[in-house]
């Protein structure tokens, strides 16, 4: 498992945080002009996109299933699974 993290973590095994130092904010890279100028400034702004998109997910999750507005007191492997069973249950429900 790798964790998406901010640049509140070090970037150590499993754990995947942005070049500190360095553009970050999707705001950043917004208009023209604004691109990513090296590899550092590309891995940020695809590390931003890919944050802001799973912060969405679990906002949309935590107003359809209310389990996630606290932290269950079920173990982390049970939480997991809750996790991709909502996906799941989320995604029939939406496609159906």
């Amino acid at each position: 498992n790798i964790f998406l993290v901010d640049c509140g973590f070090p970037n150590r095994r499993q754990f995947l945080a942005p070049f500190r130092g360095v553009r970050y904010n999707l705001q950043d890279f917004a208009g023209q002009g604004n691109d990513p100028e090296n590899v550092k400034e590309l891995f940020n702004l695809h590390h931003a996109s890919l944050r802001n998109v799973i912060e969405k997910i679990f906002s949309i999750f935590k107003s359809r299933f209310t389990i996630f507005k606290s932290a269950p007191p079920f173990l982390f492997k049970t939480q997991v699974e809750l996790v991709l069973v909502f996906a799941t249950l989320h995604n029939f429900l939406l496609f159906t």
